[in-house]
């Protein structure tokens, strides 16, 4: 099959206004235009005016590949993909980001590729082809959406108020005979005419939490080699979660009034849709050792150092705190999808020594430093001395300058490090940020996916 490629679109067209709504109403253009086969699987009543919450739709699993030409055209719209989260067996949420003037917006599209492994829900190949029109975009058919809607809240274990009135119309409109008919694949026994009565009533929140695990003994009953197929494709979604986690481990390093913590609290809001969960950590994990007060003093350097044996053996505990503290709390925190963000890290102890009163041998700290844990991403906070000393004098000029001269090396010499100009409002420091994370999980998202999901660079044209 011929299909075109949108990121060379000959006809050039004015940059549209960021929305919620142009994302959708381009991507659902881009979908038909690539010839992708898909259907909307519910919440579709409000389409592309207001959406609230996640766009869920069924992807014919033999078009697949075509979606990356969808997201090349949204990238370069500013539309930027920038995180994929496999959260169960062939079905993957792709989350994107963009700005719109200083602020970030957010949409989630969770694609279904695949069913495997239970009778919870339809194969996707029936959802699609039996899906039908509606204005710009394709809808499922009315029993293939009860049934999903139904597998979907059950398994969840929630049913929101809206789609529990959805399931209410639904059964209204395809008749009591069949859904319980419907119902019936779901679960034994007479258990489907609890299950749509409850529907009828919009009372399924209420039952849903009794029998949520149901429709897995039902899997299990009429079909328990395709329900150990299902564990066992589970279990290595699991193992390639943890080895390529979706989460983004974040260090926020700059002299004391470059804005560190206020950057902090912006960032979490700029790019925290692209993530399950944040977490602000204090130089380290605190996992061992936990201090009474994390925050800053304002006389860094009034106490005096320890001395050279106290300082090492302080050095060796911080080491072990930040080596368990990555394995117990910051891995898993990543894995599970979530950004975790450091004010200060190691680094910062070589560079200013006397704020953490270490009397002992730099050249031992440095040594030692290939043993902590490397984030992800290092932004550097930088602003001329006299603009830093205007917000803070925590410390003399001479100082301050030594200090900036070592975060600029700390720039130079990594490649995982960004320096952002602190000078502007914060604001301005924070879209700047934000635009450096983004630009980040963008190039991850390419280097981690594009191969599985795209097709030949070099595909043939077509007409559209």
């Amino acid at each position: 099959m011929i299909y075109s490629r949108l990121d060379q679109d000959p006809t050039p067209t004015p940059e549209p206004r960021r929305s919620r709504k142009d994302f959708l109403c381009t991507f659902f253009s881009a979908l038909d235009r690539n010839q992708v086969r898909y259907c909307v699987l519910h919440s579709w009543d409000e389409l592309p005016e207001r959406l609230a919450s996640d766009l869920d739709i069924a992807v014919h699993p033999e078009d697949a590949r075509k979606l990356s030409f969808v997201f090349r055209f949204l990238g370069d719209r500013a539309y930027t993909p920038v995180q994929v989260f496999n959260h169960s067996v062939g079905a993957y949420c792709f989350q994107f980001l963009w700005f719109e003037g200083p602020l970030t917006n957010s949409l989630a599209v969770d694609a279904v590729f695949e069913q495997k492994g239970t009778v919870m829900v339809p194969a996707v190949e029936l959802l699609v082809s039996t899906r039908r029109r509606h204005g710009m975009f394709w809808i499922s058919a009315p029993e293939s959406e009860f049934r999903y809607l139904l597998a979907k809240k059950t398994c969840k274990g929630t049913v929101p108020a809206r789609q529990e009135r959805r399931l209410r119309d639904l059964v209204e409109q395809l008749g009591r005979p069949t859904a319980e008919r419907l119902a019936r694949e779901l679960f034994l026994g007479r258990l489907n005419v609890r299950v749509v009565e409850a529907c009828a009533s919009e009372g399924l929140g209420a039952l849903v939490p009794q029998i949520t695990g149901h429709t897995w003994k039902a899997s299990l009953a009429r079909n328990p080699l395709r329900l150990a197929a299902y564990a066992l494709f589970e279990a290595l979604r699991r193992v390639r979660r943890w080895l390529r986690p979706t989460g983004l481990f974040v260090v926020i390093m700059g002299p004391d009034g470059a804005g560190k913590s206020t950057l902090i609290k912006h960032l979490a809001k700029q790019v925290g849709p692209a993530f399950r969960r944040h977490r602000v950590f204090h130089w380290r994990p605190m996992l061992l050792w936990r201090r009474k007060a994390t925050g800053d003093t304002t006389r860094p350097h009034s106490c005096p150092p320890h001395p050279g044996w106290l300082s090492v053996t302080r050095l060796c505990v911080y080491l072990l705190d930040y080596w368990l503290g990555y394995w117990l709390v910051t891995r898993p925190l990543v894995v599970r999808s979530g950004l975790v963000l450091f004010d200060r890290y190691y680094d910062d102890m070589l560079i200013d020594p006397k704020r953490y009163r270490y009397g002992g041998p730099l050249r031992l700290a440095r040594t030692l430093r290939p043993l902590v844990p490397k984030p992800d991403l290092v932004l550097i906070l930088d602003a001329p001395t006299h603009v830093v000393l205007s917000r803070k004098q925590e410390v003399a000029p001479e100082e301050l300058q030594r200090q900036r001269r070592l975060y600029a090396k700390c720039v130079t010499g990594s490649s995982g490090t960004r320096a952002i100009d602190a000078t502007g409002s914060v604001a301005q420091v924070a879209a700047e940020a934000g635009r450096t994370v983004i630009e980040y999980l963008s190039q991850r998202f390419e280097r981690q996916h594009a191969r599985r999901l795209a097709p030949e660079r070099d595909a043939v044209q077509g007409q559209t």
